[in-house]
């Protein structure tokens, strides 16, 4: 049985410096482990109700965090990036605000849980990936995946 996360009453937590609440979303990624798995991600391309933008970015910034981190990290990114710049910042399953699910994630399955997730949101390109420690070999294999894109 797989444990559901803990979400606090506010998500993000209230008084994180630089981090605009609107950005903050839950998504179910239901292929991931055959049962379906919840992240927590912050995207820049919505506005302060929350709703997604209708014109298509530039460019997206796929965020990658590594150990000990979370999306947070990105804030200043996100805060800094050109107003035609998409930025998302994912926080990777077992970790931050995404679900916990009692099992071990391997390189290869952090790459599949990433790729799943930009399919569920319908990330196409151009992206740039962008990383922190071993976010880095993470978001490489989300890059070689996508190549062709």
């Amino acid at each position: 049985m797989s444990r559901r996360p803990t979400a606090p009453a506010e998500l993000p937590p209230p008084g994180i410096t630089g981090l605009e609440p609107h950005w903050s979303r839950l998504v179910r990624v239901p292929a991931t482990d055959g049962v379906g798995r919840t992240w927590h991600l912050l995207d820049s391309w919505v506005d302060a109700n929350g709703a997604a933008r209708p014109e298509r970015p530039r460019l997206t910034l796929l965020c990658v965090h590594g150990n000990p981190s979370w999306s947070f990290l990105w804030r200043t990114v996100m805060a800094t990036a050109p107003t035609d710049v998409r930025v998302v910042a994912v926080d990777q399953l077992n970790m931050g605000f995404s679900e916990r699910t009692g099992r071990r994630r391997t390189l290869a399955t952090r790459v599949d849980d990433l790729v799943q997730l930009t399919d569920e949101l319908g990330l196409s390109g151009p992206v740039v990936t962008v990383a922190h420690d071993w976010g880095g070999p993470v978001s490489l294999g989300w890059a070689l995946r996508h190549r062709a894109a």
